[in-house]
């Protein structure tokens, strides 16, 4: 009896045991569909979120290539028109420059057949060498011409000149260009004739030197004026210091490097001492012009020619009373 007591009892702890066992599966099987349900939700929730993300990121960016490519239309657009506007500018310009071309290819025309084959309106009458010599045009002209500068007298005679609307020639040793570049420039900016007169205006290399030193002189100066007025600059106008006279074989050694001298026919005395009296030099143009028609004027703007330049108005006034025009020397013969 105890026994089957017993048995029952067993019986009923094993029942109570599985149901137990379902129990907790149940519970374990709801948790897990639980967390199962919650992991899916998130997970989709994070999909919907990526994909509203890209969605989102794909119409900004169809947006901004909308935007862009809009923009590279309308740049495009300006380009083109920009392009139409430089291409008719330019054909404006084209025109016009054809136009001026044309009229001052009637002026060079007109100039051409005057007597005086370089005339212009800047500088007067501009006549080359061979032009100065030849003395076809048969008027009267005086070609002012000034050696040893620049100095401190130039701005001075520049100051004349300029009263008197005259242009005239300088013939500039190099020394004196690098002492006094200022003075240099305003003679080319007035408008007036630069020559070459040696670097250092040594007379002594007539005899004692070859043509050839001579001609290295005379290319020392030019790249002087050139250091100062630039290396476009150019002037293959020539004097002697002293003259070129009897001097042959140096001519000729300086026509062959592309150079052409000049002398003069009148000279104002300046050179034969010091501080010759104004009324002397004055007395020496008037008593050589004769009758010469083109007259070259030799004087000189160095530091020691003082009454030079009180001279110069009564010579300039003189020469106008005998009818006289101005002239320059080319720079280019």
């Amino acid at each position: 009896m105890k026994d089957m007591t017993n048995y029952k009892f067993d019986s009923n702890l094993e029942k109570r045991r599985k149901r137990r066992k379902k129990r907790r599966f149940k519970r374990m099987l709801l948790f897990t569909s639980v967390v199962l349900l919650v992991c899916f939700v998130g997970v989709k929730n994070v999909i919907n979120k990526k994909k509203a993300l890209w969605s989102n990121n794909i119409s900004t960016t169809y947006k901004e290539q909308k935007g862009s490519s809009n923009n590279n239309i309308k740049e495009k657009e300006n380009i083109v028109a920009t392009n139409n506007n430089t291409s008719n500018e330019t054909k404006s310009n084209d025109a016009n420059a054809k136009d001026n071309n044309d009229v001052n290819a009637n002026k060079d025309s007109n100039i051409n057949n005057k007597d005086v084959n370089n005339s212009s309106s800047n500088k007067g009458i501009v006549m080359t060498v061979d032009q100065i010599w030849s003395k076809r045009d048969n008027k009267k002209i005086a070609f002012l011409t000034f050696d040893d500068g620049p100095s401190s007298h130039t701005p001075k005679i520049l100051d004349i000149l300029d009263k008197y609307k005259i242009k005239a020639t300088f013939f500039v040793l190099g020394t004196s260009a690098k002492n006094y570049p200022e003075y240099l420039k305003r003679e080319v900016e007035l408008g007036h004739s630069i020559g070459n007169h040696t670097y250092s205006h040594k007379i002594s290399y007539f005899g004692n030197y070859t043509p050839n030193a001579f001609v290295e002189d005379v290319k020392r100066c030019d790249n002087s004026i050139k250091e100062v007025l630039g290396q476009d600059f150019k002037t293959n106008l020539v004097r002697f210091p002293g003259g070129s006279f009897n001097h042959k074989s140096y001519e000729t050694a300086l026509l062959n490097s592309g150079f052409k001298h000049i002398d003069w026919n009148v000279e104002n005395g300046d050179a034969k001492r010091l501080n010759v009296p104004k009324e002397e030099l004055i007395n020496n143009v008037k008593s050589q012009i004769g009758q010469h028609k083109h007259v070259v004027i030799l004087m000189h703007d160095s530091s020691t020619k003082e009454t030079t330049v009180q001279a110069l108005p009564d010579i300039i006034e003189f020469l106008k009373s005998q009818g006289f025009e101005f002239g320059i020397i080319s720079q280019n013969n």
